[in-house]
């Protein structure tokens, strides 16, 4: 290790060899003795030693005292004082020359090693914690963020630059004044107003989290509002406790700006959906009723008049014309059929006519038929009377989980409850299947579960969905009921 650097004033010749020996014999270098304070201080500049070691009376003047004053403030070199004066006076002047140690003549040289180490030790964290404020004052001046700091009766102690341009104050002009009329706010709930200002001077126990950010609207010097999103903590350590707190805050107009030109943009898309959501059920209405009504009776008059060749044709015997009138027959009645199924599946006559418990259980009926995987129907006995709207929403919800559940839950089980308590309709529809991670419902090819929330959500209600690998599948659809609607 690189021995330590001193310098030594000394008016007393024989004081100075012996104490130049002396360190030597100790391990220090020394690397200039000399008995005034302005030859001193032009050694210092030049060599920058780590100490100096200074008496304070130099040929009968006290000129030790304002050289040890100027080593520290000019050039931040520590100095220790080596004297032989003990009153109040000489005390006093010492603490007031910023010296880092005093030692009375005559002294071991032991004594004089411990008085230079905790001299220089005393001199090093100082420094660092110097180096450091000095760091951290750069950092919060350039900081792009509001910082104010406010003493333990929340008054204010400093602004940053970006806090004194948002607030439209100075530091120097508010210095001591309360914070609350320095960071005034003004947010749309009166209660979140200035409840963190309040909390902070009233010398609340701070949270063991880390203090959240909220948003709200600062109030500034000339009146002008400015959207802000702000942090609070508290200053505190484990000794002293909480000593002030700061205030960390930033411009958030842009910010703002973008999220209402998203909401606005989400709201009309939203509503586009909606509009094609419903645009769509008509024209499904519309199409399965000209296939139930037009097509249906269309190949009703058709069977009837091949049931009456048929009979025409039983008294001229011809085996092949009546085995292709039976099997023409069998192809009408298959069409028929399958019109029936298609004007189904376009839109359910039961959800129009008998509504949606009807339309559900016939729902759970033929997914079971298709698939052959069990299904039990669960609904609510007294169901309130919905609109068309809402019960649409919900079969389709019903539909869209039910066909998710063929595709990928390779499940033997699943179970549809509609349930109603006063005030939210409750659809689930749970599996016993092979789920999957949560992640796997959030990928955007989902397009299905993204249309059953756009329903929920239409409808002013939320979509929740719970499964783990293993552990099948669970959707449930909450979804509010108008203030107005009445059980049956």
């Amino acid at each position: 290790m690189e021995s330590r650097r001193l310098l030594i004033v000394e008016d007393e010749a024989p004081v100075a060899q012996l104490l130049v020996s002396a360190l030597r014999r100790l391990g220090y270098t020394v690397v200039g003795t000399t008995d005034s304070a302005q030859e001193g201080f032009r050694l210092a500049a030049a060599e920058r030693p780590d100490l100096a070691v200074l008496d304070i009376e130099l040929h009968g003047r006290t000129e030790g005292f304002d050289l040890a004053r100027r080593l520290r403030q000019e050039l931040d070199i520590p100095s220790i004082f080596l004297t032989g004066r003990s009153d109040e006076q000489t005390l006093q002047q010492v603490r007031q020359a910023g010296s880092f140690g005093y030692l009375l003549k005559p002294f071991h040289p032991q004594e004089l090693k411990a008085c230079m180490e905790l001299a220089l030790q005393r001199h090093a964290r100082e420094s660092q914690l110097v180096r450091l404020e000095q760091a951290l004052t750069a950092a919060v001046r350039c900081a792009a963020d509001g910082v104010i700091l406010a003493g333990p009766a929340g008054e204010v102690l400093y602004l940053n630059p970006a806090a004194e341009r948002l607030t439209g104050w100075t530091a120097d002009a508010v210095r001591g004044q309360p914070l609350a009329a320095v960071f005034r706010t003004r947010a749309p709930e009166p209660e979140s107003d200035t409840s963190f200002l309040q909390a902070g001077a009233a010398g609340a126990s701070p949270s063991p989290t880390p203090p959240a950010a909220r948003e709200t609207l600062l109030l500034t010097r000339h009146d002008q509002t400015v959207p802000v999103e702000v942090t609070e903590a508290p200053l505190e350590d484990d000794v002293h406790g909480r000593f002030g707190s700061v205030l960390v805050f930033r411009d958030i107009t842009e910010r703002k700006r973008y999220q209402n030109m998203l909401r606005e943009s989400r709201q009309r898309l939203r509503a586009l959906a909606r509009n094609l959501e419903t645009s769509r059920e008509d024209e499904r209405t519309r199409i399965a009723r000209e296939i139930h009504d037009e097509l249906g009776q269309m190949l009703t008059k058709l069977k009837m008049d091949l049931s009456w060749l048929s009979r025409k044709a039983a008294s001229i015997p011809d085996p092949a014309c009546e085995a292709k009138l039976r099997e023409t027959l069998e192809l009408v009645d298959q069409t028929v059929q399958t019109v029936r199924r298609i004007s189904s599946e376009l839109r359910p006559g039961l959800l129009d006519t008998l509504g949606l418990a009807a339309a559900l259980e016939w729902e759970g009926q033929q997914f079971q038929a298709r698939t052959g995987i069990s299904c039990k129907v669960r609904i609510h006995p007294r169901l309130p009377e919905l609109d068309r709207t809402v019960a649409t929403a919900l079969f389709r919800i019903a539909q869209e989980a039910l066909t998710n559940v063929a595709r990928h839950a390779v499940a033997s089980e699943t179970e549809l409850r509609l349930e109603c308590d006063g005030s939210t309709l409750r659809l689930e529809v749970s599996d016993n299947g092979r789920g999957a991670a949560p992640e796997a419902f959030q990928r955007p090819s989902c397009f299905g579960l993204l249309g059953m929330r756009e329903r929920a959500h239409a409808l002013g209600g939320e979509l929740f969905i719970e499964s783990r690998p293993g552990q099948g599948t669970r959707i449930l659809a909450l979804v509010p009921l108008p203030p107005d609607t009445t059980g049956s």
